[in-house]
């Protein structure tokens, strides 16, 4: 009976042993897949300096004239229930 238990015991520690390796192994395996995308896909590629475009111009445009209307009447609306 005690070497059954043993026996029990030894095969439950073995199991555990090459399941927590073969996981190991496993997200080993995940992280370099992840590190060669990163390393060869063309998004992640170095771009040069030169080859990003510059943004637009800021062109101030001031506001619309339907806008200053509906800005005025809405401050003669607010003086008048005051």
């Amino acid at each position: 009976m005690d070497w059954q238990i043993l026996a029990i015991w030894l095969i439950t520690g073995v199991t555990l042993y090459y399941f927590l390796r073969s996981e190991k192994q496993r997200k080993h395996a995940m992280l370099e897949a992840r590190a060669r995308h990163f390393a060869t896909a063309p998004a992640y590629r170095h771009r040069a300096a030169g080859t990003v475009s510059t943004p637009p111009a800021y062109v101030p445009m001031g506001l619309s004239p339907s806008d200053r209307m509906f800005l005025q009447s809405l401050a003669r609306t607010a003086r008048q229930k005051d």
